[in-house]
């Protein structure tokens, strides 16, 4: 049992934690096949209509003719959950005349298998691999939906005039917190200029783990574009005074579970996506930040009205999946997508996606 696993890593840090509790390889949340779903814990935008593929498709064919079609393009992404996304984008294409070679990075096999059946229409356009570091150097698109939220993270507490990192002891099957000195530098060098103003026992979480997977990614993209959706805030949001409690959230059987000790490896644990952070890691490993807005303004910038008509029915549950992906009350203003480059040549022009609004200049406010 899991429990028994952290139990015999005790004492333990709170995101190493967070690491097992979802990622161990037999007891991890995702190791039992757990993936977003109508029925779910969770969901997803591709869960909830093929739309959403169909119009980042348009998005991932102007890269492709602005990188001057490459005979080797590729379509990887990371965190494809049942695969509906990857469907989606590949069944829009071919309809527009494009036939794209798409690499899924999924480090479990139970998930895989319900991938291979969702996609085995394409299946010779289709490579699996188990992790960043299996994907061949590559030019073309990198694409990831609700991936960083699901980073381990570190948590800190306000105690005093010091900032505490979050430990945890099991003893006996009980799960008691214990607050720690900070080792790494880093976490106060982020958290500098807001901490002064945070009240006692204040809580939030810091990502560190996604310099490394940038760093490595780096590596594998030689020309192209990484494409990231997710649910975040700007750094200074993050850390405002008023976010006392973080943004660190549990799904359990579709309900919000504030208590990230309630079921160990049966919930999802999340936190929000410092997007500020990605910005400048961006900027650190090679990267130009091309564009930056909410998702609803993304999806209509690339036509997401019009091509409703060509791959809906056009039913009221399709009009109301549609509301949900670009309306604020659904995931429209709470999603963002960042668009970063690794190009030989500044582009011409701005992306489709932005024609609307890009809001990069937020990324460097303070």
């Amino acid at each position: 049992m899991l429990l028994d696993v952290l139990a015999r890593e005790s004492p333990l840090a709170f995101e190493r934690y967070m690491e097992l509790c979802l990622y161990h390889p037999e007891y991890g949340y995702y190791a039992r096949g757990n993936l977003p779903s109508k029925k779910g814990d969770y969901i997803t935008s591709p869960c909830i209509h093929k739309i959403f593929g169909a119009t980042l498709a348009c998005q991932i064919i102007e890269i492709y003719e602005l990188l001057k079609k490459p005979e080797d393009f590729l379509i990887v992404e990371v965190g494809a959950g049942q695969g509906f996304l990857a469907n989606d984008i590949l069944e829009y294409s071919e309809k527009k005349g494009y036939t794209f070679n798409y690499l899924i990075i999924e480090p479990f096999s139970i998930i895989r298998e319900t991938q291979e059946k969702t996609l085995l229409k394409f299946k010779s356009r289709m490579k699996w691999v188990k992790s960043l570091e299996e994907v061949p150097k590559f030019k073309g698109v990198f694409l990831s939906n609700e991936l960083f939220d699901s980073f381990p993270v570190k948590l800190i507490q306000k105690n005093g005039r010091k900032i505490n990192e979050v430990w945890i002891e099991i003893k006996n099957g009980n799960i008691k917190e214990v607050l720690e000195e900070i080792e790494n530098d880093r976490i106060l060098e982020i958290i500098e200029p807001y901490y002064s103003f945070w009240k006692e026992n204040y809580r939030t979480e810091i990502c560190l783990r996604i310099e490394d997977f940038y760093k490595v990614l780096s590596e594998k993209l030689e020309e192209g574009f990484v494409i990231t959706i997710d649910y975040g805030y700007l750094r200074q949001d993050y850390y405002s005074p008023e976010r006392d409690k973080g943004t660190l959230l549990c799904y359990y059987k579709h309900r919000i579970v504030d208590d990230p000790y309630f079921k160990p490896g049966e919930m999802d644990i999340t936190s929000h996506v410092d997007f500020t952070s990605l910005r400048e890691l961006g900027e650190k490993y090679g990267f130009l930040n091309i564009g930056f807005t909410q998702q609803g303004s993304f999806l209509v910038s690339l036509g997401i009205n019009e091509i409703f008509y060509e791959v809906s029915e056009r039913s009221w549950k399709d009009m109301e999946a549609l509301k949900f992906l670009i309306f604020p009350e659904g995931l429209g203003s709470s999603h963002w997508v960042l668009i970063q480059a690794k190009l030989k040549e500044k582009p011409e022009k701005g992306l489709k996606g932005f024609s609307l609004s890009n809001r990069i200049y937020l990324l460097y406010t303070t």
